[in-house]
């Protein structure tokens, strides 16, 4: 998520810019929470509530897009679709204490979602 950081490529729609900062606050929280966890199952309701979180942004990302362009309000759509199934592995591998394996997959994530913001959020919502 550090994309929506750089000044370059902000949208100028201060909705999405803002929603992209909290999500990329959110995801730097959990990378702590998953580094941190002593076994509590603390990282397996960050991974619960990010998912739920992220649902909530594509929504509304996927709102904005189909009044600027249907056809890629649907690529965009599929695409959030494919960066939510990356989460069930995350969450698989700390149900079942690999706490290595879980910061490869959100790191992988963070990288899918990175290039997704660059790929197609950029393009569609940068004014």
């Amino acid at each position: 998520m550090a994309t929506w950081l750089d000044e370059q490529w902000k949208s100028g729609d201060p909705a999405i810019d803002a929603e992209h900062q909290k999500l990329h606050q959110m995801i730097s929280s959990m990378s702590a929470v998953i580094r941190n966890d002593p076994g509590l199952g603390l990282a397996i309701e960050a991974v619960d509530v990010l998912t739920e979180r992220i649902r909530i942004h594509f929504r509304m990302e996927e709102g904005l897009a189909a009044r600027l362009n249907a056809a890629a309000a649907e690529q965009l759509k599929l695409d959030h679709q494919r960066l939510l199934r990356l989460l069930t592995p995350l969450y698989d591998a700390l149900r079942r204490g690999s706490a290595e394996q879980a910061k490869l997959l959100l790191s992988d994530f963070l990288s899918q979602l990175d290039a997704h913001d660059r790929e197609m959020d950029i393009p569609l919502f940068q004014k």
